[in-house]
């Protein structure tokens, strides 16, 4: 092991040392709680979920303004790293050059502001070459390419308003078919559907005029403003609401499953990790030096925040415009292949 190697593992440790020691005093407090949930993978993902829905919606239900600005600025570029990881990187799509630049390409694209179309380019790619290709399954994926490209070619700002929304339901079918999952299972999209039910029915609109959720002077902004970026300008006013609310709640359920319930699922072993051996099995999938230049990045981007949160989160959108349409390109692979392992 080199010096420089050996220096930046006593660094972490001396960084996430005591955080993890902190962990464990907290879960040695809780092991009569907590316990059956360490040996147990898919309880605990189960439960995380569940408990990630529900922290979602509350948060939604209080702090909707709060929620939309912070989460991109703070969780974002993370979640970037944990969809490239296991979407490209655990599947071993980085070692087929070839169709990683063609998927590539678009995608970088997508980041410099081109038209939606450009981005939807990349499930060809990631379609038509592959381990097992399966004729029947690769039309209906290339019908569906059709349209979506005819669409988005067509109505370019609503179709990226839809998309916008709907990526975050396709992070959760990935989930969904990372491996294979127990009826049980079933307890965290069922979860999902009747929170969104609750938010559409209007049940939480009374919550929010009383904890003044509809504003948040820090941020920069304003719900009007969040109602007409993110939906269509002749929409009902409630429905809009509602729709801004559930791009909210999704927004969180999206970063729970990248950064937690994905990573606790397609690890080796069943018990979680510490701190540290999160962060040595992040630096030998990427690298040090990679992962080096993404925490600069997202400690930039926290910074920027302190500077100009609407700025900062504005940025980071257009930077992390390429990981919906990797998302769609992955799940069209998974179709046509197979399972994504």
């Amino acid at each position: 092991m080199s010096g420089s190697s050996v220096a930046q593992r006593g660094l972490a440790g001396a960084l996430l040392g005591p955080v993890d020691m902190l962990r464990s005093t907290v879960l040695r407090a809780l092991a009569p709680i907590v316990s059956p949930l360490f040996g147990d993978r898919a309880r605990r993902v189960r439960w995380l979920g569940v408990f990630s829905v529900v922290s979602a919606l509350l948060v939604t239900a209080v702090v909707p303004l709060w929620s939309l600005a912070l989460g991109p600025v703070i969780l974002g570029v993370p979640h970037l790293l944990s969809d490239v990881r296991y979407l490209v990187v655990r599947p071993g799509l980085h070692k087929q050059w070839g169709t990683l630049l063609l998927m590539a390409a678009p995608l970088v694209a997508i980041s410099f502001g081109v038209t939606p179309a450009i981005g939807l380019l990349a499930v060809l790619p990631a379609t038509l070459f592959g381990p097992k290709l399966r004729w029947g399954r690769l039309g209906l994926v290339l019908l569906g390419w059709l349209g979506l490209s005819a669409l988005a070619l067509q109505f370019a700002f609503e179709f990226m308003l839809a998309f916008v929304h709907l990526h975050n339901v396709v992070a959760v079918l990935l989930w969904w078919a990372l491996v294979p999952r127990r009826a049980a299972m079933a307890w965290v999209p069922l979860s999902i559907a009747a929170a969104l039910a609750t938010i559409f029915s209007g049940a939480l609109d009374p919550l929010l005029t009383l904890s003044g959720g509809w504003s948040a002077p820090w941020t920069e902004t304003s719900f009007t403003e969040f109602v007409t970026s993110t939906t269509p300008t002749d929409l009902e006013p409630t429905l809009a609401a509602h729709l801004v609310l559930s791009f909210c709640f999704l927004q969180s359920v999206h970063y729970a499953m990248w950064l937690r319930l994905v990573p606790d699922d397609a690890r080796d072993r069943r018990a979680p990790r510490t701190f540290l051996a999160s962060w040595q099995a992040l630096a030998d999938d990427f690298g040090r030096p990679f992962l080096l230049l993404v925490l600069a990045l997202a400690l930039g981007i926290a910074g920027w925040g302190l500077w100009s949160l609407a700025e900062a989160r504005l940025g980071y959108l257009q930077l992390a415009g390429f990981h919906g349409y990797l998302e769609l390109a992955i799940a069209a692979r998974w179709l046509v292949h197979g399972r994504l392992r």
